[in-house]
């Protein structure tokens, strides 16, 4: 009796002890130096599979596979009027 009450004492202090305890302690150092003189060359074209993001192909502009914001609502890629199916997939033609 006593065996297993001392059991069960032992499991009831393990659930109370804080998880805290157990996180390993981090810490920040505040000597970081932020290079703050990037230059990011924005008229670089991104190519997928020889198409040039931005790039005007069979009517319209192809801006990748990805949705668009036009007047206040977004366009998922191929869904509504904006997108115009070609052999390359789908381009946007508003705007």
């Amino acid at each position: 009796m006593l065996r297993k009450f001392t059991m069960i004492a032992a499991f009831a202090a393990t659930l109370l002890i804080p998880v805290s305890a157990f996180a390993a302690h981090v810490y920040a150092h505040s000597n970081v130096h932020v290079n703050r003189n990037v230059h990011v060359n924005r008229d670089v074209h991104v190519t997928t599979n020889n198409l040039v993001v931005g790039r005007h192909y069979h009517g319209g502009v192809w801006y990748g596979t990805g949705r668009r914001y036009w007047h206040g609502q977004w366009y998922d890629y191929g869904v509504g009027a904006c997108w115009l199916a070609t052999p390359i997939g789908y381009v946007w033609t508003c705007g």
